[in-house]
């Protein structure tokens, strides 16, 4: 049987047809169709942020999952307004160790919902040893470099952790050219200006002036790189 009776929502007139269940007529007035796609869209999009909220959680180091932009500091807080098509090589923040560097991409990372990977400094050199160099595990080893270079946002915190041989050197740079050239943003912080990182690689790397150029180069290009004096 057709009845018609109010939108439960917005009191709009709907048809609908009666139900029987267990030989029992019920009437479950339905939504109208401009309600039940609001439904639909609010059941989606609270979906799209439990998802967004458990990625997060799986991705973000303990410590900064409760980063807020309210603790950001002045220097930084233009990090939360970086935009993808003008900085499509990154974000860059250099400050003192304790300067909520870290927390402030976490901030950033939280705003923009989109997958990312967070390595520190040595945990990518590491990586990139491990796809070198494993007896075991190599294929996975690789497909976690590949990953690296792959996955929408990399975060690289305190960028200049560890020693800098001329293979590390090597990897860094195919990984930031590689990101660079598919305009995958790399985020990543620093304790010392890019000056003094680069000086860094070049007494560490056999003096070799044009890779450490190389590779700041790629870290500071088209990204935003904010500095606290």
């Amino acid at each position: 049987m057709t009845k018609s009776a109010p939108c439960p929502k917005c009191g709009t007139r709907v048809e609908y047809e009666t139900l029987v269940i267990f030989g029992r007529q019920m009437d479950i007035v339905p939504c109208c169709d401009d309600c039940e796609a609001i439904q639909t869209a609010t059941f989606a999009e609270n979906q799209r942020r439990e998802n967004w909220k458990r990625l997060y959680a799986q991705k973000m180091p303990a410590g900064y999952q409760r980063s807020s932009p309210d603790q950001i500091s002045e220097e930084f807080s233009m990090a939360m307004l970086w935009n993808p098509a003008k900085y499509y090589g990154g974000l860059g923040l250099v400050g003192q160790a304790g300067s909520g560097k870290s927390s402030a991409l976490a901030c950033v990372l939280w705003k923009l919902e989109t997958p990312f990977l967070w390595w520190s400094g040595t945990e990518a050199r590491d990586a990139a040893i491990e796809a070198a160099t494993a007896d075991k595990d190599r294929e996975g080893a690789n497909r976690r470099w590949e990953h690296a270079m792959r996955v929408p946002i990399l975060v690289l915190d305190d960028v200049s952790q560890g020693k800098f041989t001329e293979s590390w050197s090597s990897k860094m740079f195919d990984l930031l050219e590689t990101r660079l050239s598919a305009r995958l943003p790399t985020f990543w912080t620093c304790q010392i200006a890019i000056q003094e990182f680069m000086q860094k690689i070049i007494s560490q790397n056999q003096g070799d002036v044009a890779q450490a150029q190389a590779i700041t180069r790629r870290l500071d290009q088209h990204s935003l790189v904010l500095e606290m004096p």
